[in-house]
């Protein structure tokens, strides 16, 4: 997973925090979303208005801001439920694309649509989760939208399933993206130093995340811690400098300004002094020379010269396949909305399987589906411990499980230990056959894969 540095979000803060803090934003930064907009004739300012209206059922009064660029068409500005700020939408001419995941409709397109806002710091997924639900139910007709921030394109499909459906919920997880960058020209290294980052935190007024210097072995579990601590600081304060966080029950690690970190990295190795500079762009700003915060070990390492490392006991933990990171409130709440959504997949491919004669498809059965649900009477009151059961039997709105690990808040319990869920309880769900994993977030492919498993398809 190389990464050109250049191709890095071209946005630099100011690194002088006013109050002393390494973590502190001088200036906010904006979302905004390209719309690629599938007709010939190019949007009118009109007729975009009148189709906010009639999904938001309200007048938008829209204002028309000074248009300074030759390129744009016009400009409108209006308030936003949520938005402190107001929503700036302007139409312009579409910039070719090559490669938007082979879609035609994208490619083919003259013109789009543009919008930018500024997200509260309290709750920014709430208002990214209004923004787009606007831009993809007004504009129903469009192919997908692209979070310019983080460069990653959102299908129809899923603007629909995840936007739009009266049960989809927010979900932060649409705020931030984790690139990374590793030594070019050693992509069959395992051992090359690689440097994991998020995009799209300062936007929440976070700093971004770093890991440094994690070997690319280690890539997939590095991903994931990151994915977690993005969560975990968007939902709570960030901590001191060098403060142990818990991000699982028993794993902890602590946060490094990336200048502290990058003193003792190999010059030109990604995250470097000399690497970080390098990665300006044309307008002269290097985003890895903004406001950042290294995920390390919590404590620093060595025996004569201590320094800050990436953490390799949470790493090393997360590739057991064992080890549990605390989860937001607001993802269980999406994931589950989803799991639950779509459980009568889960139950389907469940009875389909059990139904097949093989004996190999019969031993699967009792091990390969598995659900999420929160394991109460734990030691802490304020955490309540996400636990995966392997399910035995559906019997009418519960299901009949045993623990797959040791849990962590009850000693009473292991694993092994027989546990009664409740259906309504299920945050998510998993099928682990022969060709791969499938979670809830991958229900359309559950039942084919069965099939396929079976030799029915």
């Amino acid at each position: 997973m190389d990464v050109d540095p250049d191709d890095v979000e071209p946005n630099e803060p100011d690194n002088d925090a006013p109050n002393g803090s390494p973590w502190t934003l001088e200036d906010t930064f904006p979302s905004s979303w390209v719309v690629f907009w599938p007709h010939q004739e190019a949007p009118t300012r009109e007729e975009i208005g009148s189709a906010f209206a009639a999904w938001l059922g309200r007048d938008i009064d829209a204002q028309s801001p000074e248009n300074e660029e030759d390129s744009v068409l016009w400009v409108m500005a209006f308030t936003l439920d949520g938005l402190e700020s107001p929503a700036v939408v302007w139409a312009e001419s579409a910039i070719p694309v090559q490669d938007e995941e082979g879609l035609q409709a994208i490619r083919d397109c003259k013109w789009v649509i543009r919008m930018q806002v500024m997200l509260p710091q309290s709750e920014p997924h709430e208002a990214y989760f209004r923004a787009v639900a606007l831009l993809a139910g007004a504009l129903g007709d469009v192919a997908g939208i692209l979070d310019a921030v983080t460069g990653q394109f959102i299908p129809r499909e899923t603007l629909e399933s995840g936007f739009l459906l009266p049960e989809a919920k927010p979900h932060e997880r649409w705020l931030w993206r984790v690139g990374g960058v590793g030594v070019a020209g050693e992509e069959s290294n395992e051992d090359r130093p690689t440097l994991l980052f998020t995009t799209g935190l300062w936007r929440c007024g976070r700093p971004e995340l770093e890991l440094m210097e994690i070997p690319a072995k280690h890539v997939r579990a590095g991903l994931i811690l990151l994915d977690a601590m993005a969560g975990l600081l968007l939902e709570g304060d960030m901590p001191e400098v060098g403060e142990q966080v818990e991000v699982g029950p028993g794993l902890e690690v602590c946060l490094q300004p990336w200048q502290e970190v990058a003193a003792t990295v190999l010059d030109g190795a990604p995250g470097s002094n000399t690497f970080r500079a390098a990665a300006r762009s044309e307008e002269g700003f290097s985003p890895l020379l903004g406001v950042r915060a290294v995920v390390c070990h919590p404590e620093p390492i060595g025996e004569f010269k201590k320094v800050w490392t990436w953490p390799t006991q949470v790493i090393a933990a997360l590739e057991t396949g064992h080890a549990a990171l605390f989860a937001t409130e607001h993802a269980i709440d999406a994931t589950a909305s989803r799991a639950r959504r779509h459980f009568d997949v889960f139950a389907t491919a469940f009875a389909s399987l059990r139904r097949s004669g093989d004996a190999a498809h019969q031993a699967l059965v009792q091990s390969a589906f598995q659900v999420q649900a929160p394991l109460e009477g734990g030691m802490d009151p304020d955490r309540v411990e996400q636990a995966w059961f392997i399910v035995r039997k559906f019997d009418g709105d519960s299901l009949d499980t045993v623990l797959l690990d040791q849990p962590h808040s009850r000693v009473d319990l292991s694993g092994g230990s027989s546990v009664r869920v409740p259906v309504a309880n299920i945050t998510d769900w998993r099928v682990e056959l022969p060709e791969g994993d499938l979670s809830s977030e991958l229900w359309t492919e559950l039942l084919p894969a069965v099939d396929r498993l079976r030799g029915i398809s």
